[in-house]
């Protein structure tokens, strides 16, 4: 019998052969001939590893790989749009990566995989981030004496991080101020000026950066009542009972200026709600009459607008008297030394002057002095105190008389170095390698400043082998110093000084004194009584009287 199976096995993958099989007989030789047919699975293609998308920065590089399987096995090639990426001769099977360098655009890439049982398609998206677009005009939905409230359209499809608020007064030359970290497309701006116009932009934030700035937008801040007084107040009489009073718009309106109040009193000691008040409309300049004849009258202005009051300008004083000068103006004082102190002023309006008139004191306590000068619209007064306050008031006069005093302003002379070391400076040693040093400070008018430490200058006496040693920094609030680490038995010089910011004062004398030597009682020329000694093992009171004398204890 043929065996069969013995010719499957000589079967080979897609073929169509003849067979025999030979059956070996003692007689003769039988053939058998058969015709095998063998069919072969076959496979379309799929991807086993599909392309995937990718986002990159500008000018970056990614790799795309696209694998496909089938039976047979397919090519893979990538296209953008309808352009080949891949060249025909150069097609690879079952695999193929593609190379993307210095990417600026954003683009859609197809892996195609083909046999002859069909053709596949998949996509990767490559995406370039980019800095986000400019957000909408911003709009001003709401307007305060200090805030403005904004509302804006992102302006972008893809999320955006945060945003940067911009703002600055319209006219301004400088750079925008900047609110970043804004979340909302909402945000209120505050800490404006009132009544000022501003100009308001926003910026988008993404991860790759900022974009640029959105289209501006003006608004105006709200009113507010006036935060600073008028300027430059000024009186002078037209006649013994009309006094005409002018001054200029304060520096922070705030708002539109809606009109003036004029307070005058003969009493500035009352509260100026009692005093008589003239209102002003549209006007910086008014006369007051029926004042009263050879008095003195103090005067404050102040604006306001349609919210409120503004604060009153400082006191101007002013003399019924026809043809006296009028209250020098801006009247200031400024150290210019530890012993001067510069005064200046504007001279009064259309008013003659023959010369003016200074009183100062020293203090409030102190003792007021005259100095008299021809005109002039600045004077240096000299001679004066290190580090003290100063009082000043200037007058006026013209050939009808004195004028009205400014306020009083004040000043400070500048520190300097004081001019007294400290003052009560004891010394004692209470033990062999030690000395305790006390003090106090100098007297208060010389120290010409703030005391901001103490410094201690030591040596031994009449020994030229010995360095000087020195202690620096003692705080102001101590007292006294314990010299520690010091040689037995020895005299040493002792110098103290204190200090200013300026630097440092006199020295003191010097002051010697000795340190102890172990072992040595203390000289006395005189009789010491030990008494009241209680003894614990026995209950006696001695009394003992004995001469000390100086000796050592050992030999």
């Amino acid at each position: 019998m043929c065996n069969i199976v013995l010719c499957w096995d000589r079967c080979f993958v897609e073929c169509m052969s003849c067979f025999q099989c030979v059956e070996k007989m003692l007689v003769f030789v039988h053939v058998v001939t058969f015709l095998c047919f063998v069919a072969v699975r076959r496979v379309p293609p799929r991807f086993s590893i599909p392309p995937t998308s990718h986002e990159i920065m500008p000018g970056g590089s990614v790799n795309i790989t696209c694998v496909a399987v089938g039976s047979p096995m397919p090519y893979v090639k990538w296209m953008l749009g309808a352009e080949d990426l891949t060249p025909e001769d150069d097609m690879p099977i079952g695999r193929n990566v593609l190379e993307l360098n210095n990417v600026r655009e954003s683009a859609n890439y197809t892996c195609v995989a083909m046999s002859t049982l069909g053709v596949i398609e998949a996509f990767s998206e490559v995406t370039v981030k980019a800095l986000p677009k400019p957000p909408g005009t911003p709009f001003v939905t709401e307007t305060t004496a200090t805030s403005v409230t904004l509302t804006w359209d992102s302006g972008n499809p893809e999320p955006v991080a945060h945003y940067i608020v911009q703002h600055k007064p319209k006219h301004s030359e400088g750079p925008f101020e900047e609110i970043d970290g804004v979340a909302t497309t909402r945000y209120s701006v505050g800490g404006l000026s009132p009544y000022s116009d501003y100009e308001f932009r926003v910026i988008a934030v993404n991860n790759i950066g900022q974009g640029p700035p959105s289209e501006a937008v003006e608004t105006r801040t709200g009113e507010q009542a006036p935060s600073s007084p008028p300027r430059s107040v000024q009186a002078r009489m037209l006649s013994t009972t009309t006094m005409l009073i002018q001054w200029e718009e304060p520096e922070e309106a705030n708002g539109q200026i809606r009109g003036y109040r004029v307070y005058y009193t003969m009493d500035p000691d009352q509260h100026i709600n009692n005093w008589q008040k003239h209102n002003v409309d549209d006007s910086m300049l008014t006369t007051i009459a029926n004042l009263t004849p050879e008095a003195t009258y103090t005067v404050r202005v102040l604006a306001f607008t349609s919210v409120g009051d503004g604060p009153h300008s400082p006191e101007i004083q002013v003399k019924t008297q026809q043809g006296v000068p009028s209250q020098p103006n801006n009247f200031k004082a400024e150290p210019k030394s530890d012993t001067s102190i510069m005064l200046s002023w504007t001279p009064p309006r259309q008013d003659t002057i023959i010369r003016y008139e200074l009183h100062y004191l020293e203090r409030e306590d102190g003792q007021e002095q005259l100095v008299t000068f021809e005109p002039k619209t600045s004077y240096l007064l000299e001679d004066l105190k290190p580090n003290t306050m100063y009082q000043f008031r200037l007058a006026a006069r013209s050939e009808h008389g004195l004028g009205a005093s400014t306020a009083q302003t004040s000043a400070q002379t500048m520190e300097t170095k004081p001019s007294a070391p400290p003052q009560d400076i004891k010394c004692t040693s209470p033990s062999s390698t030690s000395i305790l040093i006390s003090w106090q400070p100098p007297p208060v008018e010389n120290q010409n400043g703030i005391i901001t430490k103490y410094s201690i200058k030591y040596t031994t006496n009449g020994r030229e082998d010995s360095s000087p040693g020195e202690i620096l920094d003692i705080p102001p609030d101590t007292t006294q110093y314990l010299l520690e680490q010091l040689e037995k038995w020895t005299d040493y010089r002792i110098i103290m000084a204190a200090h200013t910011d300026v630097g440092p004062g006199p020295e003191s004398s010097p002051i010697l004194i000795r340190t102890d030597e172990d072992g040595m009682l203390a000289t006395y020329n005189h009789s010491a009584t030990l008494s009241a000694i209680h003894s614990s093992l026995a209950d006696t009171l001695l009394h003992l009287s004995l001469t000390v004398v100086s000796r050592p204890l050992f030999q």
